[in-house]
């Protein structure tokens, strides 16, 4: 999550599902979930991963990629306040968004652990 959106925030394009998550992270992370858990995970369990994985790249992206201000998501977002009669830079709207990316990674960072927790709960000797 912290380098997906450190990524989009600076612009650069590390892939998306199918070039990053599913090959390299999704295999990192299930293994990392059944060492957390001490056996291996459930069906269940594996899919939440799964999801997990693709949730933390949606939020990465989608939420951090407004810190750039030559974005093309940035200039709709100014060009649409232009017609309502707004004068609103494009750093102004960059810059905004650095809380909404902040707030994002600290409430994903908190979804993670949960899942730690949870996964860790149902450790089985």
């Amino acid at each position: 999550m912290v380098t997906r959106s450190i990524a989009s925030a600076l612009n650069i394009r590390i892939g998306g599902h199918v070039q990053f998550i599913r090959p390299l992270i999704l295999p990192m992370t299930s293994a990392a979930a059944e060492a957390s858990k001490g056996c291996p995970l459930s069906e269940k369990e594996e899919e939440k991963v799964k999801g997990l994985s693709a949730a933390t790249e949606n939020f990465g992206n989608f939420f951090a990629q407004n810190c750039f201000p030559a974005s093309a998501s940035v200039v709709l977002i100014q060009s649409g306040l232009a017609v309502a009669g707004y004068d609103v830079s494009l750093s102004d709207i960059a810059s905004s968004a650095i809380y909404v990316m902040v707030i994002s990674v600290v409430l994903t960072i908190v979804q993670v652990l949960l899942f730690d927790r949870k996964v860790k709960g149902g450790r089985k000797s």
